[in-house]
């Protein structure tokens, strides 16, 4: 993310400077210098780090973090450095070609100044900002990521249990269930020890995994007795829960399904 951030920037005409294990810049003297300092390591060391240049960021400056948990580096960035602070999430990875459309979480904590600076960059190039605090982000995210990484890595881990086939799975499939797949491999071909850390670092994370199981099980319970009724009053109670939405999504993937027979159509 820090390699694609630094091509935006450059593109929006702003000298950027590079700091890591393998730069004889230092981190120190990169910070001393920056107008702007972004902090963009691993999740897991990622205070470590803050704690680690805080200091040397000015006064008048701006510390910042690319990161998917944002309690703990806020509270390293305040603690740490006398600048401005703003905890910055882009929800969104490295193999996206533009900014447009993406959303960008920002969870401003110390300072006014350059909020509606680095605010007003991101919106200029078409990118869907979120201001939030530290708290409510994470608290979101247990959902977003921390909730559904957990299903997802869950169905995989219980297919290779029960010794499923995933090619001939697809065989008998319909675009939904490809559909479905395509985003547990998705996640599953990413960095595991980036996975890791958005599931146990966000604390939050726990309550929303508990809430899924809870679910998961009543369901379960509801199947196993083969109780109809029941199974027909918890659908009704999700899907109420849903309203409108059902029928937005409904839309959306009819229409990432015509693309994909489309697709698949023309690579016969």
């Amino acid at each position: 993310m820090g390699r694609w951030f630094k091509i935006f920037f450059e593109s929006q005409s702003h000298l950027v400077m590079v700091t890591g294990r393998k730069t004889e810049l230092t981190s120190a003297e990169c910070a001393k210098k920056c107008d702007i300092v972004i902090v963009s390591v691993p999740i897991n060391v990622t205070t470590k780090v803050i704690s680690e240049i805080g200091k040397f960021v000015r006064k008048d400056a701006l510390l910042m973090d690319f990161t998917s948990i944002k309690t703990e580096p806020v509270k390293a960035m305040l603690k740490f450095s006398h600048s401005e602070v703003i905890g910055c999430h882009p929800v969104f990875g490295p193999s996206v070609s533009m900014i447009k459309n993406q959303t960008i979480v920002l969870c401003p904590a110390r300072g006014t100044r350059w909020l509606p600076i680095i605010k007003g960059l991101f919106e200029k190039n078409g990118a869907k900002v979120k201001i939030t605090t530290p708290e409510k982000h994470d608290e979101i995210m247990a959902i977003i990521q921390g909730m559904t990484h957990f299903s997802i890595m869950s169905v995989a881990y219980a297919m290779k249990e029960m010794n499923a086939d995933i090619n001939e799975s697809l065989d008998f499939s319909s675009p939904i269930y490809k559909l479905r797949m395509d985003m547990v491999g998705r996640i599953l071909n990413q960095d595991a020890g980036m996975y890791a850390d958005i599931e146990i670092v966000n604390k939050k994370t726990r309550r929303a995994i508990k809430a899924y199981l809870d679910s998961a099980r009543k369901l379960q319970s509801i199947i196993e007795s083969e109780d109809r009724e029941a199974f027909i009053s918890y659908f009704k109670e999700a899907s109420d829960y849903l309203g409108d939405f059902r029928k937005v999504a409904e839309d959306y993937s009819n229409f990432i399904i015509e693309k994909l027979v489309e697709k698949k159509n023309s690579q016969k």
